[in-house]
């Protein structure tokens, strides 16, 4: 777990995010079309204020969102993907 996490840290950048005003009215204007609990929209609004759209992540909620890559190991997510055809490995 520590060599994969070491991995992640060499290659990705923490992304900080200011919850105010205008980051909770993105993230409520986003859970209209996007079915996210309150902490998947603000970890959204984060990617999109620093222009990634790259995640890694076992929350199959990530799914559902356009526009993103997900990476993740979650064997539900894998297999809809595939049943999908839009499954790609790496």
């Amino acid at each position: 777990m520590e060599a994969a996490w070491n991995q992640v840290t060499s290659i990705a950048a923490s992304t900080d995010i200011t919850v105010d005003e205008t980051t909770t009215n993105a993230s409520l204007t986003r859970f209209q079309t996007q079915p996210l609990d309150g902490y998947d929209l603000l970890i959204l609004e984060a990617m999109a204020q620093a222009g990634t759209v790259k995640v890694i992540t076992d929350d199959g909620d990530y799914v559902t969102v356009p526009g993103i890559q997900v990476f993740t190991a979650n064997y539900n997510v894998i297999t809809a993907a595939r049943n999908q055809g839009k499954l790609l490995t790496r």
